[in-house]
Parts: C-alpha cells; sequence; structure tokens
C-alpha cells in the first residue's frame, strides 16, 4: 500500500509507558473548555485586516516570488494573487506544501514585528496565565487547483508530534470560504472518530487516504470556516481538520499559531517531538519562543 498524507509521520512511542504518559496528557486536555467554555471560539483584529496584508505582499515582492508592477494588475488584491504568481511556485507536494509556501519562511523583520505585536496585544491577554507561543509564525498560501497527490488529510496537530495541550490558532488573512478554507470538525466527533481508531493514528492516517466509508462520515461531520480577513479562530489541538481541494475562484492566504499555556506546559507527562523531518522538539528556545508573555 502506498503511503499517502500522513501516513508514516504519525507519532511513535518508545514504550508502553511512553503510550501511557501521551494518553494521560490526550485525555486531561482542557484547556479551551475551562477558559471559553467552547472548543472553538473566533474573534476579530483590525491588526490583521491592514497591517498583515501589506506586510505579506512587501515580503512577497522582497523575496522575489512576485513583482511589484504585478500586484498593480490585480489592484493589490491578495485573494487573486495565483493570477500572478508562477504555476512552478504553486504545485502542491506530498505534504501539500508549495513553493511560495517554503520560499516565504524567509521573513523580514516586519514580519516578525508584527506577529510578536499580535500575539502580545491580541493572544497573550486571552489566557489567564502566562503562555509559550510559536517561535516562528506559519504562513499558507492555498492557491486554486485542479487536483492534490491525496485525499482531504484529515488530521491533529497532536497526530504530528505537537503536546495535546497547546491550543490551535488559525488567522485569516484574506477571506475563507467554501472550498479555499480548512476543513473542521468540533471536538466531540473529533474524540469518536480518534477512538474508533482505538487512538492509533497511523490506523487513522491510512483509513482517511483508503477508507471510502470512512471519508464519507468524515466529510459528512465537518464543514469550512467561513471566516472574513481580520478574524482567526482559536480551537482544542484535538479537532480534527484538513486543507481541501480549492476549487474557488479566490486565493485564501492564512497563518497558523500555536500556543501553550505555562501551567499546561509544566504539567505535561513527557516531552513531545514533531514528527516531520527537522524532527524539531516543542520546547522554549526550539519549537516555542524562549520567554514567556
Amino acid at each position: 500500500m502506498k503511503k499517502k498524507g500522513h501516513m508514516g509521520v504519525t507519532p511513535v512511542f518508545s514504550d508502553q509507558n511512553d503510550r501511557k504518559y501521551f494518553e494521560k496528557d490526550y485525555k486531561s486536555t482542557n484547556t479551551m473548555l475551562s477558559i471559553f467554555e467552547t472548543d472553538n471560539v473566533t474573534f476579530n483584529s483590525e491588526l490583521i485586516n491592514l497591517n498583515f496584508r501589506k506586510t505579506v505582499i512587501k515580503n512577497l515582492i522582497k523575496i522575489g516570488i512576485v513583482e511589484k508592477f504585478k500586484f498593480k494588475e490585480i489592484n493589490y488584491d491578495l485573494s487573486r494573487v495565483h493570477e500572478i504568481i508562477p504555476e512552478t511556485d504553486k504545485e502542491l507536494d506530498e505534504h501539500e506544501f508549495n513553493n511560495t509556501i517554503k520560499k516565504f519562511y524567509d521573513f523580514d523583520t516586519d514580519i516578525l514585528e508584527l506577529y510578536y505585536k499580535f500575539i502580545l496585544e491580541k493572544i497573550a491577554p486571552l489566557f489567564p496565565d502566562k503562555v509559550y507561543f510559536q517561535k516562528t509564525p506559519s504562513f499558507r498560501f492555498h492557491f486554486p487547483i485542479k487536483k492534490k497527490k491525496s485525499n482531504n488529510m484529515y488530521h491533529t496537530d497532536v497526530m504530528l508530534g505537537h503536546p495535546p495541550k497547546e491550543i490551535n490558532i488559525w488567522v485569516s488573512i484574506t477571506d475563507a470560504f467554501l472550498s479555499n478554507s480548512l476543513r473542521f470538525m468540533n471536538l466531540e466527533k473529533s474524540l469518536s472518530f480518534v477512538n474508533e481508531c482505538k487512538m492509533d493514528f497511523e490506523n487513522f492516517a491510512k483509513k482517511v487516504q483508503y477508507d471510502k466509508d470512512f471519508i464519507k462520515k468524515l466529510n459528512q461531520n465537518s464543514k469550512p470556516l467561513e471566516m472574513k480577513c481580520g478574524e482567526f479562530i482559536l480551537f482544542d489541538s484535538r479537532c480534527l481538520h484538513c486543507t481541501q481541494l480549492n476549487i474557488t475562484n479566490r486565493t485564501r492566504v492564512s497563518m497558523d499559531i500555536r500556543v501553550i499555556q505555562e501551567k499546561d506546559y509544566n504539567s505535561l507527562k513527557r516531552d513531545y517531538t514533531g514528527t516531520g523531518r527537522r524532527k524539531i522538539k516543542f520546547i522554549p528556545g526550539e519549537y516555542y519562543n524562549k520567554g514567556l508573555i
């Protein structure tokens, strides 16, 4: 069977005790419910609506993906950026990354300063405890495309090695709707699908790609987020989500971030390491910013 989607990159436990400690972390997570009384909540920020759009355009020009004069052709509308980006920078690899996403990690200081300002002014005040936050934000450019190399890659970040007590933050820098948006499932339903696989994430990843009945149920129990530019959503890291085949005529630009409260980080029963190529450790100074805010 050919490995597709997240098959082969799910967590591997060193022994039964390691698995037991993971399950304790997974089942004891309740940050979203205790603070917000829900598994997901949406907010709005003018900082995104105005500043982030301008800074993203500036960085696309700076790193040479788009020439400045071409933005005039689309009236500086980021949702139309696919019209002026070369096809080679829009093609998806097996992990659903395109060259635009990969190149965009060459940030200038303006983006990082704006990101830190967003965390300090908009995110940190939402939590009663101090938080560690993702040191480098993840930007996504989801272009209209005709085909993907795999089915919708339903997953949770926990399936990729992240601590279950993290909070996901998904920021909409353009309007997100229908198939250009993130497809999302609430916590109760997400847990039921994971439990159906007996918390075997590798089996879950396989079923997501090859079990037609399972895929049908996932699609029936999830829906695309409808968000305006400037809105951002916080959700429990155990909620299933995925990108979709974008058959709209608009690009979705978004930023995703993870944060974890100090007390939640200190309560983790085991160490966590990403399952990707870099095997990044989820510790302050590596994945998280060194200091608390």
